[in-house]
């Protein structure tokens, strides 16, 4: 993600620029939402697990 955020997967319903991370963790893991804001600029909007009871 560091180099390549546009190749991290769109979040569900969003712009273009609003991306989510997968990092597995055991049978589970967590999803890293964040915006693009320019070239060298990302802000992270929320980290969840995906076990959590309102994730999608």
């Amino acid at each position: 993600m560091e180099e390549f955020p546009f190749s991290c997967r769109k979040a569900t319903g969003s712009s273009a620029l609003l991306r989510e991370l997968l990092i597995p963790f055991g049978s589970a893991g967590h999803v890293v939402l964040f915006q693009i804001e320019d070239s060298h600029t990302v802000i992270i909007a929320a980290v969840r697990h995906q076990r959590e009871e309102d994730y999608h």
